[in-house]
């Protein structure tokens, strides 16, 4: 009985864990979205993670699959796409605006996640597959309320007879 008890202990135990890590990298994601047009350090973003930054890296890519840099810079690329689409705007307008350090460098992450140049799309848009964050609290979080909340499901097996088949080569 004692076993049991601290099994117990240790499953709720990990299950908080999980739910502050997953909190931890929800908090770093919408830093970065409401600071997206800042100067983001990973300091800063590690600092709303209550993690050391090693800790908040590994995190972070654990739960969504990429790097916190990478996360910026699709998240940057994605905004500036939408807005040459959008709106009559200079690529070098766009590029300052959402914190990429000149325009050639703009220019080259641009061509390299969606390829093509950037002052072609704003002059002939095409579709793009364009990068779409997901909250990983509606990922993880959610999920494991919903599979709390699981219904009886009746299963029959039935017999049915052998069927011949005729194969024509």
């Amino acid at each position: 009985r004692n076993f049991q008890l601290e099994f117990c202990k240790i499953t709720v135990s990990g299950g908080e864990k999980m739910q502050e890590q997953v909190k931890a990298v929800q908090r770093m994601q919408d830093y970065i979205e409401e600071h997206l047009r800042d100067d983001i350090s990973f300091a800063d973003v590690a600092k709303v993670s209550l993690f050391s930054p090693w800790h908040a890296r590994r995190l972070f890519l654990e739960y969504t699959g990429v790097t916190p840099a990478e996360y910026i810079r699709k998240l940057r690329l994605k905004q500036s796409a939408l807005k040459l689409r959008d709106e009559d705007v200079k690529v070098l307008d766009v590029a300052l605006d959402l914190g990429f350090g000149s325009v050639d460098g703009y220019q080259r992450a641009f061509r390299k996640e969606f390829g093509c140049n950037p002052s072609e799309y704003s002059v002939r848009p095409i579709p793009l597959h364009l990068f779409t964050p997901y909250g990983v609290k509606f990922k993880f979080l959610e999920r494991k309320e919903r599979n709390m909340s699981a219904k009886n499901v009746f299963i029959q097996v039935i017999d049915k007879p052998k069927r011949k088949v005729i194969i024509k080569r």
